[in-house]
Parts: C-alpha cells; sequence; structure tokens
C-alpha cells in the first residue's frame, strides 16, 4: 500500500508542475471531467485513494497527516454523490471561468501537497 501511497505523491506533484507551467491544462481538465457522468468516477477514485491513505496509514511517517488527507479524500468523494451531478457540474463551470494565475496557485498546491505526501509515505 505504501508504493500507492508514493505514486499518488508523485503523481500530484506532476499535475500540479504541469497545471503551474501550463493553467491551459486545468481548464482542459475541467472540460474533460465535466463531461457526462465522468464526475462519478471522479468521485470514486476519490474515495479509492482516501481508502488508501488510510490502509497505507500505519506504514507512514507522518500517519496523522496520511490519515487526514485519506478522510478529507473520502468526503470529498463522498460530497459528488450527495450534491449531485449538476450542482457540481455548475460549480466546475464556475472554477472554469477563474484567471490563469489562480490555476497557477492550485497548480502550486498541489506540488506541495504531493510532495508533502512523498514526504510522509
Amino acid at each position: 500500500m505504501l508504493i500507492l501511497v508514493k505514486i499518488i505523491g508523485i503523481l500530484s506533484v506532476a499535475l500540479g508542475a504541469v497545471i503551474l507551467l501550463n493553467p491551459k491544462a486545468m481548464k482542459q481538465l475541467i472540460i474533460f471531467w465535466n463531461q457526462g457522468n465522468r464526475l462519478y468516477v471522479a468521485a470514486i477514485l476519490r474515495i479509492l485513494v482516501g481508502v488508501i491513505f488510510l490502509l497505507a496509514a500505519s506504514q507512514c511517517r507522518v500517519r496523522i497527516l496520511i490519515i487526514v488527507l485519506g478522510i478529507v479524500v473520502i468526503v470529498k468523494g463522498i460530497f459528488i454523490f450527495i450534491l449531485g451531478l449538476e450542482r457540481v457540474k455548475s460549480m466546475l463551470g464556475w472554477w472554469q471561468q477563474r484567471s490563469f494565475a489562480i490555476f497557477r496557485l492550485l497548480g502550486l498546491l498541489a506540488l506541495v501537497l504531493g510532495a508533502i505526501i512523498l514526504y510522509s509515505a
């Protein structure tokens, strides 16, 4: 399980770097996930990532951080189902209208969070 946490950390760092260097990629991601029922796939992926974090937490250096991240990610995945597809799509539409500076900030946040996950694993 620990290797999966490291892979998630690496993916987060990579995605953050791509968005930081090319904020248009964030808009493309929003458009991709906003099509059809893909948000339900995203919700399931979030729940799976959260479960992986919780299962691997006992093997991590900073257990409490991985536990908290696991819980937060699971809750975010569940909220997609609770809020419903249309409401979440409208939220994504709002995010899509944000400036590239905001996307770069989110990319930096993802990069830093990925680095923290890698350190904690």
